[in-house]
């Protein structure tokens, strides 16, 4: 038995870091701030990005999650007192 597969693949999504921006932007409903999204996916890592996405999707309070996930994003990354991140 032959099976067919037909995907139906996106040629501007070329890496993993596109894949993620993209996934970010649509599930954030921002789309015009593509551009952000992959530069946030080139510079942090995939899961850390993947769970605060996910709390901003779990808090319905906000009006603009990208700007929460952007928020949540610099505020994960700042040093404490000490200087740790």
């Amino acid at each position: 038995m032959q099976i067919n597969r037909q995907f139906k693949r996106d040629h501007h999504l070329h890496s993993p870091a596109h894949v993620l921006a993209e996934e970010l932007s649509v599930k954030l409903d921002d789309k015009k701030h593509f551009g952000f999204y992959l530069k946030m996916a080139l510079i942090h890592d995939h899961s850390l990005l993947r769970r605060i996405a996910g709390e901003v999707l779990e808090s319905k309070s906000t009006k603009k999650p990208g700007a929460l996930f952007a928020y949540l994003v610099k505020k994960s990354k700042t040093p404490d007192v000490k200087g740790n991140l």
